[in-house]
């Protein structure tokens, strides 16, 4: 017996990829608006199945319907019908589109005697609420997304796939020299401020390497250390190197990222995926860079750093700051419709408040666009923190 799988398509399409992973049908149809095609829902859903196997673009069909009308959805859905086998079963997911959508759906394929699902957002689990005589179990879905599925979901592509392998072989590289640098921050914060103000002079549009000198003082054996292990020539006060791109970001602050990336990586091993220096653009060629995303019971985090002096901003203070982060996350759920959950890692100092707790108006601002703020000068064990946090 064939199984065609009834998606309503709406911004939510999480549910129906897990639906249509989880039953594997014969076919597919989807009931949809104009709104959601000129989004490209319909798409992205297809696309990222596409990334797992299941290539179903030639067994879809898609039906535009007017979203407020009960009698329009079944008028056009019951002619659809009509190019499917009599012994098709029926797979109608309800969980997504609006509550008229909803309703005509069911009304229309009750009498087919189709199999009801709904999915509770975020749980990985799926319900069969109809014939009432059915008992009501939750059934498990095993299927977990990575991160590039996730956001192939959203219409969102990587741009630097082929990149990220080897930007998570780096940081694993380093990784002694990055925790050192963490755990030693206090000492060593003079020397990545008067390097960061340096660095910024660079330019490297135009080439890979540059060489770069600086009148550089050495006040502790630690920031001698750190030196040292970049590859720096020091004598008479001056330091000197060859510098590529890579070390140039290191030094300017993405330490912090892969510092984070490699807590996400040993605090939580159940993490589905998990991505260092997301470049991404939509299908508006609108452009946004991630430091690390995961993917975890097919919800996704997105930690975001900020390093050295980020201050947090006000209507007098220019340039990036924590205020411009939290609002650019609003921002980005605009652009992507994607709803992650945010952390924003610091180790500002101007996060504080006198009691040396975080702002109260700062963590409230935060939850207001789903962020929660990390204060990493009070964290000595990362890996600890995450574990507790996620577990």
């Amino acid at each position: 017996m064939p199984t065609c799988l009834v998606s309503l398509v709406s911004d939510q399409t999480i549910p129906n990829i897990l639906a249509a992973l989880q039953f594997k049908p014969d076919s597919f149809l989807f009931i949809s608006t104009a709104v959601m095609e000129r989004k490209g829902k319909s798409r992205a859903i297809l696309q990222t199945l596409a990334l797992r196997g299941l290539d179903c673009a030639d067994s879809v069909e898609i039906i535009t319907i007017d979203e407020n009308s009960i009698i329009d959805i079944q008028t056009q859905v019951a002619k659809s019908l009509e190019k499917f086998d009599e012994e098709t079963n029926f797979i109608v997911n309800l969980t997504c589109g609006t509550k008229i959508m909803a309703i005509a759906a069911y009304d229309l394929f009750s009498d087919f005697g189709s199999t009801m699902i709904y999915m509770p957002i975020p749980k990985n689990e799926y319900l069969i609420p109809f014939p009432k005589r059915r008992p009501r179990e939750s059934l498990a879905i095993p299927h977990r997304l990575t991160v590039s599925e996730y956001l192939t979901a959203y219409g969102v592509t990587i741009v630097n796939e082929k990149r990220l392998t080897r930007q998570k072989e780096i940081a694993q590289g380093r990784k002694e020299l990055t925790r050192f640098i963490y755990q030693n921050y206090t000492e060593v914060l003079p020397l990545l401020k008067e390097l960061g103000s340096q660095l910024r002079l660079l330019d490297f549009r135009k080439k890979k390497k540059c060489d770069f000198s600086a009148p550089l003082a050495v006040d502790n054996e630690k920031q001698k250390f750190i030196l040292q292990e970049m590859g720096f020539f020091c004598e008479g006060g001056e330091i000197s190197k060859n510098l590529d791109k890579d070390s140039w970001n290191y030094l300017r602050g993405s330490w912090l990222e892969e510092r984070l990336f490699l807590a996400v990586q040993a605090a939580l091993p159940q993490a589905n995926d998990i991505q260092l220096g997301v470049s991404v653009q939509d299908n508006k060629k609108n452009k946004n860079e991630f430091d690390v995303l995961f993917t975890m019971d097919n919800i996704l985090y997105n930690f975001e750093c900020k390093s050295l002096g980020a201050a947090e901003g006000s209507e007098d203070s220019p340039g990036p700051n924590i205020t411009d982060f939290l609002y650019k996350q609003g921002a980005l759920r605009q652009q992507y419709g994607l709803t992650p959950k945010v952390f924003l890692a610091t180790t500002a100092e101007t996060i504080y408040d006198q009691d040396n707790q975080v702002k109260t108006h700062l963590s409230e601002r935060a939850m207001q666009f789903n962020c929660e703020i990390i204060p990493l000068l009070h964290i000595h064990d990362l890996e600890g923190y995450l574990a507790e946090k996620f577990l």
